[in-house]
């Protein structure tokens, strides 16, 4: 997606077309094949809520929540009117269709309709609820009315950074960490940081197909365990859009050695790689490096991407080496730099692959990278590709 600029020429967000305040949650009921949701109505649920949490060996489910525990049934159900008055948090209880007993609560909270942001909170699930294709659901329930009925842009999760289980939680369903918020609040008389999750509506539509393979029936066996998990669901998902995703690519993007007549297109390329360096190139300097490139005796070559109107809009500088006094020959791979308006659509991988193929036909057995530590970009297509996560330094050993 191209870069967006003002008049000045500063980047600026890309444009929502349309777009206008979208409506608050309702107490209405939400119906799924496992569970009901319902607007918490304590002289309904409270009994049977009090109850299921009572289930529970000790107090640890309300460490990082705000209140509870609950002694008795009446306490509970004081503070169950209480939360029944509030718009926001909008409680929801979660009725298991099987019992038609109320097992836990949810709240859709800090709702922002200006800007199409929701969250998913106060999740107080019971012994009955946790681990059961009811509390997926549950939570399916909430994100598919929040994105597909109400039209919102973004559903968040947050919990304390240390309540583990919340964040594998957030993991699990499919959200995206992305960042922790220290010292962000106090309560118990304590201090929280906050893991920040979301989802926003672009990836909504991979994570709603998940839930629907893992809701399905035919997921789960006679005695109700699953066969698949939903992480291997989605793994699987993402497998196969990568998969398709590179077959696309490949009929948009082409690879060949750069030519003399390629200079001025490679030149800005070239340019834009140093910008990360904060380096500036004279004339003399890219002379003296296209030459090299271009010399057959020189162990350096040069390879370009080139989309499907001819322009180029990626390169990858490599340096074959015949051998070395610890090894034979190998390739070392850098200089790898695509057009911002090109990522995304394969050149950087395609770029990358041709390497491999070079240093194959020249007998080489295995292809070196080596970026730097905040390159964080090139890191993420590195590890991605080499499986290799965690290292500054790579290495691709190639099957001949």
């Amino acid at each position: 997606m191209p870069t967006l600029t003002n008049a000045f020429q500063q980047p600026i967000g890309h444009p929502v077309p349309d777009w206008s305040a979208r409506p608050r949650p309702e107490r209405i009921a939400l119906e799924g094949r496992y569970c009901r949701l319902e607007p918490l109505d304590a002289e309904r649920h409270a009994a049977d809520l009090y109850a299921a949490y009572a289930q529970a060996a000790d107090g640890r489910d309300w460490t990082y929540l705000a209140h509870g525990p609950y002694t008795d049934a009446s306490s509970y159900r004081d503070y169950a009117r209480g939360a029944q008055a509030s718009t926001d948090p909008l409680h929801y209880t979660v009725i298991d269709r099987a019992t038609g007993r109320a097992v836990g609560t949810l709240a859709l909270m800090r709702i922002d309709p200006a800007n199409g942001v929701i969250e998913v909170g106060s999740v107080t699930f019971s012994p009955l609820l946790k681990r059961t294709p009811v509390s997926t659901e549950a939570q399916f329930l909430l994100m598919k009315y929040a994105f597909d009925t109400l039209g919102y842009r973004r559903y968040e999760w947050k919990c304390d950074d240390r309540n583990a289980p919340s964040r594998k939680a957030a993991a699990r369903l499919g959200f995206r960490y992305e960042g922790t918020f220290r010292q962000a609040m106090v309560y118990r008389g304590r201090n929280r940081d906050t893991a920040w999750f979301s989802i926003i509506d672009g990836e909504w539509p991979d994570v709603r197909a998940a839930f629907d393979a893992w809701l399905a029936p035919e997921n789960f066996d006679a005695e109700g365990n699953q066969r698949q998990s939903l992480t291997t669901i989605r793994h699987a998902q993402a497998a196969a859009r990568d998969a398709a995703g590179r077959a696309n690519d490949a009929t948009r993007v082409t690879v060949r050695p750069l030519v003399a007549a390629d200079e001025a297109a490679w030149r800005p390329l070239w340019q834009g790689y140093q910008t990360f360096y904060d380096t500036a190139l004279s004339d003399a300097v890219f002379a003296t490096t296209w030459a090299r490139l271009m010399d057959p005796a020189e162990p350096m070559f040069v390879l370009g991407a080139f989309d499907a109107s001819g322009a180029l809009v990626g390169i990858v500088h490599a340096i074959y080496h015949r051998s070395c006094w610890t090894e034979g020959p190998y390739c070392y791979l850098q200089d790898l730099y695509t057009a911002p308006d090109a990522r995304g659509q394969g050149a950087g991988g395609a770029l990358i692959e041709a390497v491999y193929e070079r240093a194959r036909e020249a007998g080489a057995s295995r292809v070196y990278w080596l970026t730097h530590e905040t390159n964080t970009t090139a890191r993420a297509l590195y590890d991605k590709l080499a499986n290799n996560a965690g290292f500054i330094q790579y290495r691709h050993d190639l099957k001949q």
